[in-house]
């Protein structure tokens, strides 16, 4: 079963192309406009605006929304400056574009990109993260294989190959683009990465003016610990959960633990957080249960931390 994850809208930023000879993708004509290059907009405020007519302004304050989301990870929302989630390496996501007219301007079509990349930030020379879905993608929609060199650039991107219709609007106030494609998550210690995208919407004149709005959005990704990698809280310490497998209730229990607050998180395979709170240990009462009656079944990894330094215990719900 699907489930959305991660969320992050942008209301200022660097760069997309559509209008002109850009119809079929920047990508196509070896420029990047996702914001992932230093080399090709991310680190030029005024973005693709600057590239042989991608866009007649730079990118506005105000006029559309871009939001990025993962899918079937569970990942944290936020809305915050760079909005931030985790993955788990291996992991197969759906990634969701979706930008919004805000305006009284009449954007009927539109087109976008998308990359990711190592680290939180743009770079000179970014490195793909993990692999773009690169086949089978939706119509009008194509993978370009980054040229790396300083005069293109360096990070593979999925974009348009031409002018897309919106999924809900008719181009006014209101109208929503959408469009979604696979990405697989790089392997176990690859660190944080960002997913990155740009989306423009156009009158769809010819020309490239300011009434075309665009804008870019960030998605920051930690990667997810595997339990093999956690440090235990203390050499003699233990913990038991029991019944295992569990139906409506497991109880989580710790002996032998230094006395303390210890927080607790329990997450399903794919790194959704479906549970959590606090445990006290004082040698009086050192157990807490939790309801698990709403679990879907599967594998769960309880996550129980203290002072920085984490243990795993892995229970079944039937």
């Amino acid at each position: 079963m699907k489930k959305r994850i991660l969320l992050f809208t942008a209301i200022a930023g660097i760069s997309y192309l559509m209008v002109t000879s850009y119809t079929s993708g920047a990508g196509s004509h070896q420029y990047d406009c996702s914001g992932a290059d230093v080399n090709s907009g991310s680190g030029n405020p005024n973005g693709c605006s600057t590239g042989s007519g991608c866009h007649g302004t730079t990118a506005p304050t105000t006029g559309i929304t871009v939001v990025l989301e993962l899918d079937s990870a569970g990942v944290t929302t936020s809305s915050t400056a760079t909005g931030t989630g985790h993955y788990k390496p291996g992991v197969t996501y759906t990634v969701k574009i979706t930008g919004t007219n805000t305006t009284t301007n009449n954007l009927p079509k539109f087109g976008f990109q998308v990359a990711a990349t190592m680290g939180a930030t743009a770079a000179t020379l970014p490195v793909d993260a993990g692999a773009l879905q690169s086949t089978g993608l939706p119509s009008g929609v194509h993978y370009v294989a980054a040229p790396r060199t300083s005069s293109t650039f360096y990070a593979s991107v999925v974009e348009h190959t031409t002018q897309l219709s919106p999924s809900s609007g008719t181009g006014g106030s209101g109208t929503v683009y959408v469009e979604s494609f696979t990405w697989t998550a790089p392997v176990t210690g690859s660190g944080t990465v960002s997913i990155w995208g740009a989306l423009n919407a156009v009158n769809n004149d010819g020309n490239n003016s300011s009434a075309d709005k665009w804008n870019v959005a960030q998605l920051v990704l930690n990667e997810i610990s595997s339990p093999s990698s956690v440090t235990n809280v203390a050499k003699d310490m233990s913990v038991v959960t029991f019944p295992n497998p569990v139906k409506n209730e497991l109880n989580l229990q710790m002996n032998n633990a230094v006395p303390g607050t210890y927080s607790f998180e329990v997450f399903d395979v794919m790194g959704r957080s479906v549970a959590k709170g606090n445990l006290d240990v004082n040698g009086m009462s050192d157990k807490t249960t939790i309801n698990t009656s709403n679990w879907a079944y599967g594998t769960y990894n309880v996550v129980i931390e203290k002072g920085g330094v984490r243990q795993v215990a892995q229970v079944v719900k039937l």
